[in-house]
């Protein structure tokens, strides 16, 4: 049997069938994401923009099903256990390599240039995945196997940019800084001052520092709890860097990032740019 395609029409349908209360039950439930581990019902009704008795009938109805806990003592609530059970089955059926694929396929295409995501792990850069294309910057990472230093290319620096101080301090202490191409930063106080720029931006942008004759632009990806898990990135020849196109590669890689940021189950705060 051929599957049918979702047609414009039918999109719009799907939005005549939403149901309303589970919108807003929901939004009950994604006040925990933004909040604190535990809420108050006043602190609900403030997060959702709900009514308080709207709020109350759908906590009380997502304890029935074991969704949401009440501590009696505290007079707040939590998120009940089926939430570990649903998580698990989660990760058993999508990584963050599959949930990254097609967004890397769709960056490549759009920019006709290789993508990457890595993260770092046991202290050292480790890729997930990356998908070439037919041009001149052909990346030797072996997926899974190959480790670089935590702080190399853009990718490196992304992921540095945003871990805990301390943290970023102890791998520039393990890993020394070192030259790849003669234009790789050495001095680690230059080097901080590099992260905090990245972070400040929301992004990486180096020019044949990593490797002679690219240039490349990484962006952090998030997950659920805010947390930076990984970096996406585009390598690029140095012979196609214009202020244009480095401003097209900034601005794609973003909603690349935010795409997977999104399936990933991240969900923006209002009006408050993320920094670690």
């Amino acid at each position: 049997m051929t599957a049918r395609r979702a047609t414009p029409h039918a999109e719009e349908d799907a939005g005549k069938y939403s149901i309303r209360v589970l919108g807003r039950a929901i939004a009950v439930l994604e006040a925990f994401l933004r909040g604190s581990n535990k809420l108050s019902l006043e602190e609900i009704t403030r997060e959702t923009g709900l009514s308080k008795s709207t709020v109350f009938r759908i906590l009380a109805t997502l304890q029935d099903y074991k969704y949401v806990v009440l501590d009696p003592a505290e007079g707040r609530y939590r998120l009940g256990s089926v939430f570990l059970a649903l998580g698990a089955a989660a990760l058993g059926s999508a990584s963050l390599k599959g949930i990254a694929k097609p967004h890397l396929v769709r960056l490549r295409d759009d920019l006709q240039t290789t993508v990457l995501v890595g993260t770092i792990m046991d202290d050292m850069l480790v890729y997930l995945d990356k998908v070439e294309c037919a041009g001149p910057v052909r990346i030797a990472a072996d997926i899974g196997l190959r480790r670089d230093p935590p702080n190399f290319g853009m990718l490196g620096m992304t992921l540095m940019a945003f871990l805990e101080e301390g943290e970023a301090e102890r791998l520039l202490a393990d890993s020394p800084l070192k030259a790849f191409t003669g234009k790789s930063i050495v001095g680690t106080d230059e080097y901080r001052a590099r992260l905090q720029e990245i972070r400040g931006q929301g992004y990486a942008a180096e020019f044949g520092e990593a490797i002679e004759g690219v240039w490349g632009v990484g962006a952090p990806v998030r997950n659920s709890s805010r947390a930076v898990v990984a970096a996406v990135g585009a390598a690029l020849p140095i012979s196609s860097r214009s202020s244009a196109r480095v401003k097209e590669v900034v601005a794609k890689l973003l909603d690349c990032a935010a795409a997977i940021s999104a399936d990933l189950g991240y969900r923006p705060q209002a009006n408050q740019q993320e920094r670690r």
